[in-house]
């Protein structure tokens, strides 16, 4: 009897032990390791997002690019829910089944392999269902900022291609803001890039700025267009002068641009040019003829037709390869323009078809590549927002 008393003794302390053990290691597991403002991350997550980014191989650190991800997921949530954007089963489905496409599984093997590394179904779920929610917020936040026409399209991408050889003439307004007034500083950056003139946005410099430069107008000395920050290229790609960026936010500020003048720098580094040029060989009246009739280079098959009489030949030159007699020609030629010269009793038709092989696109390329660089500034709106928003966060790490 005794010693039956002590075997249930024994189990009974063993049990309550054992219990102990489990209750605090559960406790450890789900307890929170960070603090994001009202919200927390605990190990359990954070293991897991380690254990996930290190099986796809993402760049850096596992753990802590782990963390890095999940203190900016729980900002980008906490903004989804202000506005009260959500992602839908069906985008939820879509979303899953791109990102499982990658490696070239569906969404069921995808999750059968993460399962193999102790890596739960729900941690690849909320790290897609944050993106989808995140850029749904992006776009409906800075969509209609991102947008740009076609000409200023054009404009960008040849400031873009030949940026270390272009300045810019910039003005600025720096408005610092407190999370007390963050939505009052943003209606204001708002009313300001409406404005269109320097004298106007000068003044506006002196009233709201806090820059140095405020005293002068928020004027800047002339900038090589390819050292500016990361964050204000986008932004200035398509601007012609007088018009005003978008806001941009800042650590603990928001900042206006204005583009006052764009200039190319002249060195002998910069001078090379590519041009594509046509020139066709026949008898001065045809000439004259094919000159008066065709609209841009593609035109000219059309209006020739097949006169074998008739010499047509188009090379793409560099500025250094044309005949001296030619560069005076081509000097005075924009696209699409076109001289008549006399040469050895010969008449030739010279043609500009393109300069800086900038504009031979096709229409599918000219929108891919305007998508492109609409992206590249909707991105960098939503990275200099996010940043904003962990400047100002209560971020404590354990």
């Amino acid at each position: 009897m005794v010693l039956l008393k002590i075997l249930l003794t024994s189990v009974l302390i063993w049990c309550f032990v054992g219990f102990s053990e489990i209750k605090a290691q559960n406790k450890s597991l789900f307890s929170p390791v960070i603090h994001v403002n009202n919200s927390v991350i605990t190990k359990f997550e954070l293991d897991q997002r380690t254990k996930f980014v290190a099986a796809l191989k993402f760049p850096g650190n596992p753990n802590q690019l782990a963390r890095t991800q999940l203190i900016e997921e729980r900002l980008k949530q906490t903004e989804a829910q202000k506005l009260n954007i959500i992602a839908s089963e069906f985008e939820m489905k879509d979303a899953l089944k791109r990102f499982a496409s990658r490696a070239n599984l569906s969404v069921e093997d995808f999750i059968s392999e993460l399962k193999k590394l102790e890596i739960y179904p729900e941690t690849f779920r909320s790290y897609v269902e944050t993106e989808v929610v995140w850029q749904k917020l992006v776009n409906k936040k800075f969509g209609a900022q991102s947008s740009m026409s076609n000409l200023q399209f054009q404009r960008a991408k040849s400031i873009a291609t030949f940026e270390d050889t272009v300045q810019v003439l910039l003005s600025e307004i720096i408005i610092p803001f407190s999370e007390d007034d963050l939505d009052e500083k943003e209606r204001l950056a708002n009313l300001l890039k409406q404005i269109k003139s320097t004298e106007e946005f000068s003044n506006a410099a002196q009233k709201y700025s806090k820059a140095p430069t405020a005293a002068v107008g928020g004027r800047v000395k002339w900038q090589n267009f390819d050292r500016l920050p990361a964050i204000i290229k986008p932004l200035i790609l398509g601007l012609s002068p007088g018009q005003v960026t978008e806001p941009i936010m800042l650590t603990k500020a928001i900042a206006l641009f204005q583009l006052r003048d764009i200039r190319e720098i002249k060195n002998d580094e910069t001078q090379l040019e590519l041009l594509d040029v046509i020139k066709v060989t026949s008898n001065l009246k045809y000439l004259s003829f094919v000159q008066d009739n065709f609209h841009n280079c593609s035109d000219l098959e059309a209006i020739i037709g097949g006169r074998t009489e008739i010499i047509l030949t188009r090379e793409k030159l560099l500025s250094d390869d044309i005949p001296n007699a030619l560069g005076p020609v081509l000097d005075n030629l924009d696209q699409n323009e076109s001289t008549i010269i006399v040469a050895d009793g010969k008449s030739q038709l010279v043609i500009m078809c393109e300069r800086n092989n900038q504009l031979n696109s096709t229409d599918q390329t000219f929108e891919q590549e305007k998508n492109g660089l609409q992206t590249n500034r909707l991105k960098h709106l939503a990275r200099s927002f996010l940043e904003a928003l962990k400047d100002d966060a209560r971020i404590v790490i354990k």
